[in-house]
């Protein structure tokens, strides 16, 4: 697994033994990282599902000015931080090993600019992540989100009112889902009746 661009480009990426994570192709890779280049500089990066943190340290590599990877494995986070260090993104990154549902109801920062969101296909690990989305202070109207998954994993979008589904590529039986979530204002408070 080598970096495709920027600073760290042409660096070979540990993976995780065991074959336990599924890493991004590097077409894949780079048709996300073609889409988002011109907002990428200096951009606040969320990696959930990381495995090897290809993703994030891809970002980090093209510009991103801050990451986070949360991976709920032992072993990938160690992955993840030898490839920080390989890397020298180590001091712009904080890496959690933790459940990704449990790192959002509980993780306070600066809102992200990215996430991609990599969970192991058809595993149902994206609904509970999906439902949290709307109302996480991680996220603001302009972050975009990332899915990386199956064609036969179905995000009910349709049922989903508050995200907003901007663009899908296709690349085989894998699927890039892009989206936002939807800023729903408060209603205006009611004036009392006047006499």
């Amino acid at each position: 697994m080598r970096i495709i661009g920027g600073s760290a480009k042409g660096r070979i990426l540990k993976m995780p033994g065991g074959g336990k994570t599924r890493p991004a192709m590097s077409r894949v890779r780079g048709s996300y990282f073609n889409i988002i280049a011109p907002r990428i500089e200096e951009s606040r990066f969320l990696d959930l599902f990381a495995g090897s943190g290809s993703v994030g340290i891809e970002a980090l590599s093209r510009g991103a000015a801050f990451a986070v990877f949360v991976d709920k494995s032992p072993l990938c986070t160690r992955t993840i931080r030898e490839n920080l260090e390989m890397t020298r993104f180590l001091e712009q990154s904080q890496v959690f090993q933790e459940d990704c549902v449990g790192f959002l109801k509980r993780y306070t920062a600066d809102p992200f600019d990215f996430v991609a969101i990599d969970p192991p296909y058809l595993k149902g690990l994206l609904d509970p992540v999906l439902e949290l989305i709307p109302d996480c202070s991680l996220f603001h109207e302009k972050t975009l989100f990332m899915i990386e998954r199956q064609k036969k994993d179905d995000l009910h979008f349709e049922k989903r009112s508050r995200l907003i589904l901007t663009d899908e590529r296709n690349f085989g039986d894998t699927v890039l889902t892009f989206f936002r979530k939807r800023i729903v204002e408060a209603p205006p408070p009611e004036t009392p009746p006047t006499a």
